[in-house]
This record gives C-alpha cells, sequence and structure tokens, in this order.
C-alpha cells in the first residue's frame, strides 16, 4: 500500500470509528481526497476491518458487531495517533535554543519525546516528562518543584506556581481538558489552573494542544479566554464545520497532518 492511501485510509479509519459512519462528500471536503480515492478506500475498509459496513454513498460502523475489547483498543489507538500528530507539528515550530515551557499531559509528554535532536532548556510541570527529558543530553532541562497530583505525575498548587515565575521562556505548549468558544479554556480540577495561568503570563508565545474531543467541551474550572494563546493545535479528525468557526472567531488554529 502507497503512503498516500496508508495516510488516507487511517485517516477515513479514524473518523469511523470515532463518528461511526462517513460518505464520500464528508471524506472529499474533510481531507480533500478525490472521490474515486475515497470510493476504493471504502470498499477496502469494509472488506477488512472489523465492523466495516459498505453502504450507498459510504461506510458505517456497527459497533455491535465487533468485540469490546477490540473496541477498547480502537478508542486508545484514535487518540494515541491524534496527540502524536499534534506533537510533530509542534516540534516543527521550536528552533534551537529556545526556552521552552511544557505543560503536563500526554500530548506535552508526546512532544518531549521528539526534542531529543535540538539543543534547547524546557522547564516542565509533569514528572513524567521530566523522566523523558533527562534522557537527552543536549538539553538543558527543569522541573517545576510543588505538590504531584497522585496517580497523574501532575506537579500543581502555590509553590509550582511561584517557582514558574523565575523563568521567562520564548514558547509554552500547553495542555487542556476542554475548550470552547464561549468559556475559552478550562479545566476539570484546580490542581493545575494556577500553573496553567502562570505558564500564559511567563512565555512570548502560547500555543494550546488539543486534539479533537476536547473542543466544544466545558469543565468546571476557568483558565483563560482563547485569545489568550497565540495559537491552537489539534489533528485532523476536528470536523471542517468548527474548524472553520474557531477560524471566523478569530482563533489561529492548526489541524496537525491536514496535508497528508
Amino acid at each position: 500500500m502507497s503512503d498516500k492511501r496508508s495516510d488516507r485510509m487511517r485517516n477515513i479509519l479514524h473518523y469511523l470509528w470515532q463518528h461511526k459512519k462517513m460518505d464520500t462528500r464528508q471524506a472529499v471536503e474533510l481531507f480533500g481526497y478525490s472521490p474515486a480515492s475515497v470510493r476504493r478506500d471504502f470498499q477496502m475498509i469494509a472488506d477488512g476491518y472489523p465492523g466495516m459496513i459498505r453502504c450507498h454513498g459510504g461506510v458505517v460502523f456497527d459497533e455491535s458487531t465487533v468485540d469490546q475489547e477490540y473496541i477498547f483498543d480502537v478508542k486508545q489507538s484514535i487518540q494515541r495517533v491524534a496527540k502524536q500528530d499534534i506533537a510533530a507539528e509542534a516540534r516543527s515550530m521550536i528552533s534551537a535554543n529556545d526556552c521552552i515551557l511544557l505543560d503536563s499531559g500526554s500530548t506535552c509528554l508526546a512532544l518531549a519525546k521528539l526534542l531529543s535532536d535540538i539543543p534547547a532548556k524546557v522547564i516542565t510541570t509533569d514528572v513524567k516528562i521530566a523522566n523523558q527529558l533527562g534522557c537527552f543530553n543536549q538539553l538543558e532541562s527543569y522541573i517545576v518543584g510543588g505538590m504531584i497530583r497522585s496517580g497523574y505525575f501532575t506537579v500543581g498548587e502555590s509553590l509550582a506556581v511561584d517557582m514558574l515565575k523565575l523563568f521567562s521562556a520564548d514558547k509554552a505548549f500547553m495542555s487542556c481538558d476542554s475548550l470552547s468558544l464561549e468559556s475559552g479554556i478550562t479545566n476539570a480540577t484546580m490542581f493545575e489552573v494556577g500553573v496553567k495561568k502562570m505558564l500564559i503570563q511567563r512565555a512570548r508565545q502560547v500555543i494550546l494542544l488539543a486534539d479533537h474531543s476536547k473542543f466544544d467541551q466545558i469543565k468546571s474550572h476557568s483558565i483563560a479566554t482563547l485569545l489568550s494563546v497565540n495559537c491552537v493545535i489539534t489533528d485532523a479528525l476536528l470536523p471542517e464545520e468548527t474548524f472553520q468557526r474557531y477560524r471566523k472567531a478569530g482563533i489561529n488554529i492548526i489541524r496537525a497532518r491536514e496535508n497528508a
């Protein structure tokens, strides 16, 4: 299978696993593929993947015909690939000798894993990320001190906020639990809120990393408006309607691997 077909099928499969149905028009509009290519890919997907059923004009994913362990593996794969794509896009924004603030979370960890080949200074608020950064000899890495959230390995509360005030960075890469045009960036717990607010204050450029599942969601604790960040990087599975709505609202938003 060619690289282009592999990328097409990967994007189509992830959309189907997430939304359960896709027609030719959606694939053309969302990804820019030709109708003929999409129809051939639909047939290969229906022939080769559990639960995929060819229907008039498209494909549907019927979960009831598939083992639940397979469903769990699919969901894990969707998020993992999305985060890796976002991290790769973020990595392209980092230059040699940058000073970077790196937030907690799995997408920021995926970005940390891509920093093995660049001399830079990186300050993080995540124990797992700090452990990864410590493997790279050319990096000058710091971990912010403070209370560690049990089970999540993130550093938060007032001590961490105070320590962040000692740094001034070129770029901050932030994660979030949710974002929306109405409520901005929000978090499920108070633990990291102060740290995230300080990350925004201490960097000249702020890049928010958020996969498609985080959009149009609102959690209980407010962090900042979306106008507080310079750029939002998401993955290719963000629907076109949502993408255009955020752009029209003045948000600088990038879909990773959009030209794949």
